[in-house]
């Protein structure tokens, strides 16, 4: 650890160095500007199977708090604090990972998960942005992964240039991240390498860096809103990954459409491609939907290459499910999705739902097809107790051949900012 903070220890002084002499903001600004807002986070999730596998059960609370200071000559700090903290906790279930304890599925004593989740120093000069620490990223491939109570978190350098106008330019230099569970660091071959344990491949990843360019530019087209991102990532004697998207949306009459495709290419590379863990693969697929007096309804299709997609720092993936997502060698996915909010005059105030159904179908092995259904509700109590919402899901997964289960989870969240 304490080497990696020194490799980014010259990053952190070129910040600082670069601070243009003539912005003379005065210090007090870092103070008095500074924010402070999050939410806390009541969590129950609980997935039960048809068969013979363990039920996994858990109740967590926390939250997440976010801390930044002001900006003077260009120059801020910002950091963060998360928490999981098991509670009513039932010793004939499994884990299910909203807490630390070990791997999901064991039965084990749940353990509380508390850890600095950001510490960064940013510089903002010439509409260029330098953030050098631990945060929070947004991106395609690597990005909070938002799937259990404590978002993912990474270390390195992030860069946004948005001089251009209508285009954002990104560049990061990330070299450890945290998943849900963790509360220390671990280098980012860690996460590669267990992305391919879970498959029962044990693979030995040298300890290198991630680097990423990524554009995002808004087409200036008047008849529609339409915007396009283009990522790279690589990783060396790991990966080559371009994930391309673009979003596209305008006015039938008294409707809106959007349209978004995307495309994701991953190569294995160096002593990777060397190993049984080589893969080359794609996944190609698209979002049309309409939406009209409070429905949003939409079509989805996804099909995957000849390898399994490698994911371990969040993606975006076409078919993203509460169980199952669009992953898996040589598979179609088709996806249908109903969403409806209620209207602010209405009884039902503060209500929206979905119900969402999809079906996944390797190519040739109807032994291997799996199907969802999700439904979703949230209520926003922002008229009641302001920051207020709580939300319930349910999902019914059913397998081919395999342990059918169900999955549902309750979220209670209050947010504030101060």
């Amino acid at each position: 650890m304490m080497n990696i903070k020194t490799k980014l220890l010259p990053l952190v002084v070129a910040c600082l160095a670069a601070s243009p002499a003539f912005a003379a903001e005065p210090m007090a600004n870092i103070f008095n500007d500074a924010t402070l807002k999050g939410q806390f986070q009541l969590f129950d999730f609980q997935r039960n199977f048809d068969a013979d596998s363990t039920d996994r059960h858990d109740t967590s609370f926390g939250g997440l708090f976010y801390l930044r200071s002001g900006e003077a000559n260009g120059i801020s700090f910002g950091g963060s604090f998360a928490s999981a903290n098991p509670i009513w906790e039932s010793s004939n279930d499994g884990l299910y990972g909203l807490v630390g304890g070990g791997a999901p599925g064991s039965v084990v004593e749940r353990t509380a998960v508390n850890r600095l989740q950001e510490y960064f120093v940013s510089g903002n000069w010439y509409d260029t942005q330098i953030v050098v620490g631990a945060q929070e990223l947004r991106t395609p491939m690597m990005n909070p992964f938002p799937l259990r109570a404590i978002p993912f978190t990474y270390r390195g350098a992030s860069v946004k240039n948005t001089s251009i106008e209508n285009l954002a330019i990104s560049a990061l230099y990330i070299t450890d991240y945290m998943g849900w569970t963790d509360e220390e660091f671990n280098n980012v071959s860690s996460g590669i390498q267990s992305e391919f344990a879970r498959k029962g491949v044990i693979v030995d990843v040298e300890d290198n860096p991630i680097y990423a360019l990524g554009l995002d530019y808004n087409l200036p087209i008047e008849a529609i809103n339409a915007k396009t991102s283009l990522w790279y990532y690589s990783m060396e004697d790991v990966y080559n990954q371009y994930h391309v998207k673009l979003n596209l949306s305008g006015e039938m009459g008294a409707a809106n459409w959007y349209f978004n495709p995307s495309y994701l290419k991953q190569d294995s590379t160096g002593a990777l491609s060397q190993t049984e863990a080589q893969f080359d693969t794609y996944q190609a697929g698209f979002h049309l939907g309409m939406k009209w007096n409070g429905f949003d309804a939409t079509v989805k299709y996804v099909t995957t290459g000849d390898g399994d997609v490698v994911a371990p720092f969040g993606d975006d993936k076409v078919i993203i499910q509460q169980v199952v997502q669009s992953a898996r060698a040589n598979e179609d996915g088709y996806g249908l999705q109903l969403a409806y909010q209620f209207a602010p005059d209405s009884a039902l105030s503060g209500v929206s739902t979905y119900v969402y159904w999809a079906n996944y179908e390797i190519d040739g092995d109807s032994s291997q097809d799996i199907d969802e259904t999700d439904f979703s509700v949230v209520y926003d109590l922002a008229k009641y107790v302001d920051g207020l919402s709580v939300r319930a899901r349910h999902a019914i997964v059913n397998y081919s051949t395999g342990d059918d289960l169900t999955d549902t989870r309750f979220y209670v969240y209050y947010k504030f900012a101060i």
